[in-house]
């Protein structure tokens, strides 16, 4: 595992991948999340976050991408993973390289700063250091336990575990209710804007459709939620052109598409929710 932090500013040779689940995609997440932490483990949150909600600095990492200081953490979003690439070689090469390099390793960083690795820690502090960002609350650990919510929901979006030739599907255009968008767009933010809910609503809707998987998903291996982002995504490009406009020659999403894939949406943020609810009650304990 490494934790060493690149001390100048990176800039993502592929920006689509950077993109995220809309903010509200990473509200539900931090909301199951937050619902299925022991006492203890909510007892140590609040005391990290002080005035602010686990739902609310969910979406701090993306906040923060204004600020010049933090363009190091731009690539820590996506990762990307080529069709003639397996996962276990992606991760074996970007090992090679000490810098964290994607949203795998940014994980395993951010999970290593809470566990009071001295390694990752000193890493994190001398970026931010270098490069003088401001940490939220000033603290380390409080900008870690951000990131970390944040990128679990990230590695659960099935287009942030991109392919290289389209920039994680933000070169294809489709029509979604016949208005251009791209499909990246639509996977972070329009199907879940499209159910008109509230951040609260969507994630309590979600728990009732998928809390039967709680036990199977909280154990699961980081590299699985990959591996299933990975699968996701075969499925949406295999999907793709199965109905398309004769006019513009786009793929042409409406309610059909909705409902086709909604419900692997909700299983996506559900999973994230209650990963990162484990992994947080496991350090918290």
């Amino acid at each position: 595992m490494k934790y060493l932090f690149l001390l100048i500013f990176m800039i993502p040779i592929h920006k689509v991948e950077s993109d995220r689940w809309g903010a509200n995609g990473h509200r539900i997440v931090a909301k199951i999340c937050y619902d299925n932490l022991t006492e203890q483990a909510k007892k140590q949150v609040d005391e990290l976050l002080g005035d602010h909600y686990l739902e609310q600095v969910s979406n701090w990492p993306d906040f923060i991408k204004s600020e010049k200081p933090w363009g190091f953490a731009s690539p820590w979003h996506y990762m990307t993973i080529s069709a003639d690439q397996t996962l276990e070689q992606t991760i074996e090469e970007s090992a090679k390289d000490p810098k964290i390099n994607n949203v795998f390793e940014g994980i395993e960083a951010m999970l290593a700063i809470l566990r009071d690795d001295p390694e990752a820690t000193q890493s994190f502090q001398a970026i931010v250091d270098k490069n003088k960002a401001k940490l939220l609350n000033g603290s380390i650990k409080a900008s870690a336990l951000a990131f970390l919510i944040h990128f679990i929901g990230d590695i659960h979006q099935p287009m942030h575990v991109g392919k290289n030739r389209d920039l994680g599907g933000n070169k294809i255009e489709v029509l979604y209710f016949s208005e251009r968008e791209n499909l990246h767009g639509i996977w972070d933010t329009d199907m879940i804007e499209r159910e008109k809910l509230s951040f609260t609503e969507f994630s309590a809707f979600v728990e009732k459709h998928v809390h039967s998987y709680k036990a199977e998903w909280e154990n699961d291996p980081i590299h699985e939620w990959v591996q299933e982002s990975i699968e996701l995504r075969e499925e949406i490009y295999n999907t793709l052109y199965d109905n398309t406009d004769r006019t513009t020659g786009l793929p042409s999403f409406s309610y059909n598409y909705q409902h086709d894939f909604l419900p692997k949406i909700e299983k996506r943020l559900g999973a994230a929710g209650y990963r990162a609810a484990a992994l947080l009650n496991e350090i918290y304990k």
